[in-house]
């Protein structure tokens, strides 16, 4: 065997190795940090929606 067939052999060796995939489930990954945005947007809204009552209200007041 020559020297570029042993170099292609172990090439395609460690090539195959690092190509195997698990077939465990992927993390799940900052589900708690989205959930706590999404609960920080629902108080965003409500807050938005009081200060446009409250502004409405001024407005009538004058």
């Amino acid at each position: 065997m020559t020297k570029h067939t042993i170099t292609l052999l172990c090439t395609l060796l460690l090539l195959s190795a690092c190509g195997q995939r698990s077939d465990a489930p992927p993390p799940k990954l900052l589900e708690e940090q989205r959930a706590v945005l999404d609960q920080a947007k629902a108080v965003e809204a409500e807050l938005q929606a009081q200060a446009e009552k409250q502004r409405k209200a001024i407005e009538q007041a004058q």
